[in-house]
């Protein structure tokens, strides 16, 4: 392996991770304005509604019984909204991102692995002592930071 494929991998792998953020991102900005939307539109139409309810309904249930049964109708269709809200979902892209961020994890963790080892990189970077011995400590340093990022579980699950 050589230096362009470890980086082509590597440029892959975090262009994944991007959009695997980007669709997630729009995901909760998409719940958060939905729900934003149903709160406006419920507070305007619960006034108006609760304000006509209470009216007539006053003189037949009297002034304990009304506020109350009007309130308890409010809760349900507040969690109803709630409810409708959080059930959005990602679409197909956010598994076809994923697979591709594992693709290129598995990638660049084979090619600091299996393809690179440390006096090649150290004689490809000119070979000095000071360069040689960072190329040591950095080699199987990326190789477990890339093996932890293919391990680390997804929140969103």
């Amino acid at each position: 392996m050589n230096i362009q494929s470890l980086v082509k991998n590597a440029r892959l792998y975090l262009r994944a991770e991007a959009v695997v953020a980007e669709i997630r991102l729009r995901l909760y900005l998409r719940k958060s304005a939905l729900a934003a939307f149903a709160v406006a539109v419920a507070v305007l139409g619960l006034v108006l509604i609760n304000l006509a309810l209470y009216h007539m309904l006053e003189i037949a249930w009297g002034p304990i019984w009304t506020p109350l049964a009007l309130g308890l109708a409010n809760l349900a269709l507040a969690i109803i909204v709630v409810l409708v809200a959080s059930a959005a979902r990602p679409g197909p892209e956010l598994e076809m991102a994923e697979d591709l961020r594992k693709v290129a994890a598995a990638a660049v963790e084979a090619d600091l692995q299996g393809g690179f080892s440390a006096q090649g990189l150290a004689a490809t970077f000119g070979g000095s002592s000071i360069e040689s011995s960072a190329v040591r400590l950095l080699v199987p340093a990326l190789a477990s930071i890339i093996g932890a990022l293919r391990r680390k579980k997804p929140q969103g699950k």
